[in-house]
């Protein structure tokens, strides 16, 4: 499992650092670089896909359907 997580994480730096570094190098110009490093790295964020589990309350509100007793302090 270690290894597969390593090779997911070698296989984003690539997909980041290579589109950068050739856009970098081709137009000579940092200004085309920044937004390039943006958009692979949302490219290789979506590479790992992880499942997202939810908790959900089943029940709901605990006061429903039940009467509410509120303790003023006076017995």
């Amino acid at each position: 499992m270690k290894f597969s997580n390593m090779r997911v994480a070698l296989l984003q730096g690539l997909i980041v650092l290579v589109p950068t570094y050739s856009v970098a190098f081709f137009t000579e110009k940092m200004v085309y670089t920044i937004p390039m490093l943006a958009a692979a790295s949302f490219v290789a964020a979506s590479l790992k896909g992880e499942n997202v589990e939810r908790k959900v309350e089943e029940d709901g509100r605990k006061d429903v359907g039940h009467a509410v007793h509120k303790d003023d302090g006076s017995s």
